[in-house]
């Protein structure tokens, strides 16, 4: 009994510390979205901003081009997070 008590414990652990990180993802896939659509109707600025945020949580390098779009990357880049 105590065997099948210690193997759960185990279980238990090894299945909490896979699941936990993709609990704690600070947003979820469509957050971008909805949080760079709500701030304006520009749609130039909103690509930007969603663009920006993806690159960034997707570990590329920061590429803004030039203007809406660039202001809206900039913004985007700051919400997301290369993990």
């Amino acid at each position: 009994m105590n065997h099948k008590i210690g193997l759960l414990t185990v279980i238990l652990a090894f299945v909490s510390m896979a699941v936990i990180p993709a609990l704690l993802n600070s947003q979820p896939v469509s957050a971008a979205s909805h949080w760079c659509e709500d701030r304006t109707d520009s749609g130039s600025w909103n690509q930007g901003c969603k663009d920006g945020w993806y690159d960034h949580d997707h570990c590329k390098k920061y590429s803004p081009g030039s203007g809406e779009y660039a202001s809206g990357y900039k913004v985007g880049w700051g919400k997301g997070s290369c993990k």
